[in-house]
């Protein structure tokens, strides 16, 4: 409403204006001399010529002899002698009492005057009206920088703050203004996030504390089974099935590390497990392909003798990533080759099942990414982002390549 006002107040002094400038317009145009007042001031002057204290002072004129002589005069303005007259556009008219031409008249001109009367009214109603355009001008600028820019301001700096998560503060505005129903549906925006962030939190708390318990009630089945294999361990006779409980061992053994982790990290943010790397001998890599290959796949390990920068633990996670991804998707045979090079001891392991496609390889040690070769079967899509993860961690890497047949991953293990 008040912005209806202001521009009709703006119009009404436009149009006011307007009208005032035209009007004084057309009556400066419609300046001119009076001269029926003239001529009955030139009659009255010959009629009493000679007395002067009959002569009308209805105009402003002089009167000058034949000569060039002033013989009388009632302005201060008039011109006095003809070539003045003439400059001026004044009217001369010849006084002639009784016929005789006696002298001459001149009366002043005043359209002149006039119409520059006319133009300082003009000149005044703009400046008038000017004056009172700027001040309604300047005061709808400030009301709308009361009511329009400053609140959107607001709005914008609420905005920033919500979006840096400053959920607490509300949006302190008077909801009655022009961003009114706006402000509300801010503030309201700001009170639904508050709650579901809290929701969310309730939620990651349940997730942890269920976390918690489900890893204390592992330990007690893992603790078992380790016992019962340590048990028929040292009762079997067997080197072959000795080895397979010394197998059950080594692997709730390290069940119970990673149940362990559970206390620390999510398995949505895998990279806050901690990896932590040290000297070892490359006999650990040997012992991590063996337990890894678990269904005996690999008929021939070799690999050269040095010191490797690893975390025992990590890198046997990451073989068995590497194998239970080939077990799964390829059921073939293993090759494993291992060299040393460039400071590193570059190890190998390659099935010769379907592979994937090119564009899938690149894509592959991303978090949840899997191949199409993958419908129909378990898993999360972690395992090669998880191994990558260990290796980065250890000075190393690994590398996804296709080929001809079967996929290859290609350890980069730190030497010492």
């Amino acid at each position: 409403m008040k912005s209806k006002a202001f521009v009709i107040i703006i119009i009404i002094v436009f149009v006011i204006e307007a009208s005032l400038t035209a009007l004084f317009l057309r009556k400066a145009q419609n300046v001119e001399q009076d001269n029926v007042l003239i001529n009955h001031c030139l009659k009255t002057v010959e009629e009493n010529y000679g007395n002067e204290s009959s002569y009308p002072d209805d105009l402003s004129y002089s009167i000058i002899d034949n000569d060039g002589n002033v013989i009388f005069t009632n302005g201060k303005d008039v011109s006095l002698t003809m070539s003045d007259a003439i400059k001026r556009n004044d009217t001369i008219l010849d006084v002639m009492p009784e016929g005789e031409l006696m002298g001459h008249m001149i009366f002043r001109n005043t359209i002149v005057d006039r119409i520059n009367g006319w133009r300082i009214r003009i000149a005044i109603t703009v400046f008038v009206s000017s004056v009172l355009q700027a001040i309604l001008v300047l005061s709808y600028y400030f009301y709308l920088r009361k009511t329009i820019t400053e609140p959107f301001g607001n709005l914008s700096s609420f905005a920033t703050r919500v979006a840096g998560g400053d959920l607490d503060v509300p949006l302190d505005l008077d909801k009655k203004h022009v961003f009114g129903s706006f402000t509300e549906a801010f503030d309201l925006m700001r009170t639904e996030l508050k709650k579901s962030r809290a929701s969310e939190k309730a939620a990651n708390d349940a997730k942890k504390e269920m976390v918690a318990k489900l890893s204390h009630d592992i330990k007690t089945p893992v603790a078992s089974i380790k016992s019962a294999s340590e048990f028929g361990y040292e009762l079997s006779k067997d080197e072959k099935i000795k080895e397979r409980f010394n197998s059950i061992n080594i692997k709730a053994d390290e069940l119970t590390i990673l149940v362990d982790n559970l206390f620390s990290s999510s398995v949505s943010d895998a990279t806050e497990i901690q990896v932590n790397p040290r000297e070892n001998s490359s006999q650990t890599i040997y012992d991590a392909i063996r337990n890894a290959d678990y269904l005996q796949r690999v008929k021939e390990i070799k690999i050269p003798e040095c010191k490797v920068f690893t975390d025992n633990l990590r890198i046997q996670q990451a073989f068995d990533n590497v194998f239970i991804n080939s077990y799964k998707y390829a059921d073939t045979d293993i090759t494993v080759d291992a060299i040393l090079e460039d400071g590193y001891l570059k190890v190998s392991v390659r099935d010769f099942g379907p592979g994937v496609t090119d564009e899938e390889v690149s894509v592959l040690k991303e978090k949840y990414k899997r191949g199409k070769n993958s419908e129909g079967k378990e898993g999360a899509g972690l395992g090669l982002y998880l191994t990558s993860y260990f290796l980065k961690s250890m000075d190393g890497d690994i590398f996804v390549t296709n080929e001809d047949p079967g996929l290859k991953v290609l350890f980069l293990i730190r030497t010492i």
